[in-house]
C-alpha cells in the first residue's frame, strides 16, 4: 500500500506539473469515448488502451528522466541536453505510434458506413460502456481540480470526484435497469455520497454540484447516444 500510494503521488506531480499529461488524459478520455459511440471491436479497443497507456507511459519515465537530470546537472549542460531531449523523442515515438493506431481504427475507407452503420452491429458490451464513462469521469474530475487551483488530487477541490463518480453509477443504473425503484434507491445512495462531503467539509455544496454535473453530462450524453443509435 506504501508503494502504490507513492506511485499515485508521482501521477498527481506528473498531472500538476506538465499540462502536455493533462492533455494526453483529455485525448485519451476523447477517445474512449468514440470508440464507444462507433462500437468498436474488443481488439479495436485493447490496441486503444495499449496505445494511451504507451504515451502516459513515455511521460512519466520523460518527467523521471528530466528531474534526475536537473538534479544531476543544475547547470547548463550538452549531455544534459541531449539526455532531455532523447527524453522527449521517446515521448514523440510514442505519440506517433498511438496516432497510427488510432488511425488504423477511425479513419477507413469505409469512416461514414461506420458511422452511418453504427446501429446496425451489435452494442458494446456492458462492460465497455462502464469502463468508457468511468475513465471520462475521472478525467473529467482530475482536469476540473487541476484547473480550478485548490485541493489536490484526492482531497477538496473545484470537483468532488465522489459525488461524480456516485451519480454515474446512478446514471449507469438508469440506463442498465428498467425498474423505477432501483433508480430510486440509487439516486438516494447518490445523495447520501454527495452529501457527506458536504457534512464532513471536505466539500462545498457548490463543488458536489459541480461532481454531479460531471457525472450527469457525461453519463447522460453516453447513454443517449448509444440508445439514440439502438444500444438501450
Amino acid at each position: 500500500m506504501e508503494s502504490f500510494r507513492h506511485a499515485i503521488e508521482g501521477l498527481a506531480y506528473v498531472l500538476h506539473t506538465h499540462r502536455h499529461m493533462r492533455y494526453h488524459f483529455l485525448i485519451g478520455a476523447v477517445v474512449l469515448l468514440v470508440s464507444a459511440i462507433l462500437r468498436v471491436t474488443r481488439v479495436e479497443l485493447l490496441l486503444l488502451f495499449v496505445a494511451i497507456t504507451l504515451v502516459v507511459l513515455a511521460e512519466l519515465v520523460n518527467t523521471a528522466l528530466e528531474t534526475v537530470v536537473d538534479l544531476a546537472s543544475p547547470e547548463f549542460h550538452p549531455l544534459a541536453k541531449i539526455a532531455k531531449d532523447i527524453g522527449g523523442g521517446g515521448v514523440l515515438v510514442a505519440c506517433i505510434g498511438a496516432t497510427l493506431i488510432g488511425a488504423g481504427v477511425f479513419v477507413r475507407a469505409d469512416v461514414l458506413e461506420r458511422l452511418q452503420g453504427a446501429q446496425a452491429r451489435p452494442a458494446p458490451h456492458v462492460l465497455h460502456i462502464v469502463l468508457v464513462g468511468l475513465t471520462t469521469v475521472v478525467v473529467a474530475v482530475i482536469l476540473g481540480k487541476l484547473w480550478g487551483g485548490r485541493g489536490t488530487l484526492f482531497r477538496g477541490g473545484l470537483v468532488s470526484a465522489h459525488s461524480a463518480l456516485a451519480f454515474f453509477c446512478f446514471v449507469s443504473v438508469c440506463y442498465l435497469s428498467a425498474d423505477v425503484l432501483v433508480w430510486s434507491l440509487s439516486f438516494v445512495l447518490a445523495l447520501l455520497v454527495a452529501q457527506s462531503r458536504v457534512e464532513t467539509g471536505v466539500h462545498t455544496l457548490r463543488e458536489v454540484l459541480i461532481g454531479g454535473a460531471v457525472a450527469l453530462a457525461v453519463g447522460g450524453g453516453l447513454y443517449g447516444v448509444l440508445s439514440m443509435r439502438g444500444g438501450g
